[in-house]
Order: structure tokens, then sequence, then C-alpha cells
């Protein structure tokens, strides 16, 4: 199991806002969910430029504790998965297979990184990774839904997710019906193999990472995302605000004001020479 060192903790809670290491209880594990989403954003930036990104822990932590940078699910994850388990808590990874934004019918790989969280003797969903739609506390595997909350967790066939485990899809709540986000089952994942799902997701062809540039983060219940020049606000109801930023200052401006991400010169530089076709591509889009 990977963790932080006490070093490490001390700056990590530091980054999130947290006075002191909590202990393993859920109220804790939900304060902890909602102070990362808030200050460590999803990001992409490093894949959009071409830059090669570790899911080392030490290279992760460097970049999202150290750098003040965000990252996606495997370095997100990572980070999270160390911190709760110098916590005190029991944390197993998982993999998803993405399904926001895919039609029905269409197959997806096992992309996506999530955790389970188990306290007091019960399995909770726990992720920070997700660029779209992403629950702002834990969820617990065998309790049912909440109407109050903005998200769902509903059984599906286990053929569907390959597996002879129980499957899940983790559905967000949209303006007109529940949206799936996701599909996974509890299938444990060694660690050496979100290596080959890092550089599938960081380096090939059809990877949307190489393709767009997203960022999100979510503040109270509200998740913030920027795809390309597009700014949206989902609140907890599943409606959604947009607007259009229709230059590559005001995306890199955005990137700084409402996301905090630290961008060196290099960092700037290369974003102001790759957004233009973007930003183009997606107006027309």
């Amino acid at each position: 199991m990977i963790t932080l060192d006490a070093a490490q903790l001390d700056a990590y809670c530091a980054r999130l806002g947290i006075a002191a290491p909590p202990s393993p209880t859920l109220e804790a594990l939900d304060a902890v969910l909602g102070a990362q989403l808030a200050s460590i954003p999803f990001e992409n930036i490093d894949p959009l430029l071409r830059r090669p990104v570790s899911i080392d822990l030490d290279a992760v932590f460097d970049k999202l504790v150290t750098r003040g940078r965000g990252g996606y699910c495997f370095e997100l994850n990572t980070l999270l998965a160390a911190a709760l388990g110098a916590f005190g808590f029991s944390v197993t990874p998982l993999a998803a297979r993405v399904r926001w934004g895919v039609p029905d019918g269409v197959e997806t790989v096992a992309s996506h990184m999530l955790l389970r969280v188990e306290v007091a003797h019960r399995s909770y969903l726990a992720d920070v990774g997700f660029g779209g739609p992403t629950p702002f506390r834990a969820m617990a595997l065998s309790a049912p839904a909440d109407d109050d909350f903005p998200y769902r967790l509903a059984s599906s066939p286990p053929e569907a997710a390959g597996s002879a485990f129980h499957s899940f899809d983790l559905e967000a709540r949209g303006v007109a019906g529940w949206i799936k986000v996701y599909r996974f089952d509890l299938t444990p994942q060694p660690w050496i193999d979100f290596g080959p799902r890092n550089w599938y997701v960081s380096t090939h062809p059809d990877s949307v990472f190489l393709r767009r540039l997203t960022a999100a983060r979510t503040v109270g219940g509200t998740r913030v995302t920027l795809a390309d020049g597009d700014l949206g606000e989902r609140a907890p109801d599943g409606s959604v605000r947009r607007q259009r930023l229709e230059t590559p200052e005001a995306v890199v401006q955005v990137l700084d004001e409402r996301f905090g991400i630290r961008l060196d010169d290099a960092l700037r530089h290369g974003l102001m020479a790759a957004l233009p076709p973007l930003l183009a591509a997606s107006a027309h889009a």
C-alpha cells in the first residue's frame, strides 16, 4: 500500500487547508475529498503539450503539492490513496470504463482509476480524479441512493464490466434525468497495472487528453469545468451555466483564477501556442 511520509502528509494537509491529519472516520473522509476537489484541480496540460506524465508517488507529490499543479485520475487518486493510507484508512484501487459522453453500444477501455475505501466495516467509493461530474463526498457501495444527492450508484450486469464481480454505474443527475458517468466493478487492481493505462491515455493519438484542454474543480457542490474554450458550472440540481472563452489569453487567465493552476513560463508559452487551433475547432463543433 502506498502512503505519504510525515513531512509529505503535513505538506498535503497544508495544500488542502486541513489543520491536522484527521482520524479515519466517514466525516473525515468526506472532508478530505471535498478539500482535495477544491484545492487540487483536474487538468491535462502535460499530455496536451506532449510532456511525459509520471504516476510514481514522489513525482505526483512534487507536481500536485510542491509545484501547485493539478493532474488527472492516475495522479489525483494516487495522491489521495497515499494520503488516506497515512490517515489510517484501508484503500483499494479500482478501474472504471468511462460512459460520460459515450454513445450506448460503444465500448471503452478501463482507463479510469477510482478508490474503494473502508470505513467502520463499510465500503465506499472515493474519487477525486474524473474530469466531468464527480461526487463531492464518499458514496456507500451498499446503501440506497440519497434523493438529495446529485449522484447515485446503479447496479449493472456483471458481464457489462467484463467481470464476474458485482458491477456499478455511477450516474449524475441531469436536467432531463440520470446520466451514466462510468462503469466499474470491485475487482482489486494492482498498482503496477496503472502504469500501462497511464501511458496509453497520456501518449496514444486517440486519447482525448492529447486533443482537448480539460480542467475541473469542485467548489461546494458546484463542479466547474473547462473544455478548450467552454467554461461550465454544473449545479447540484444538474443545471449547467456555460460561458464561451474566445482567446488563449482568456483561457490562461481562467486556469489561474478559477482553477488555481500555477503555470510557469514554459507552460504558459506552450498553451498560448496550442490553444488557437483548439479554440477554433471547438467554436465550429
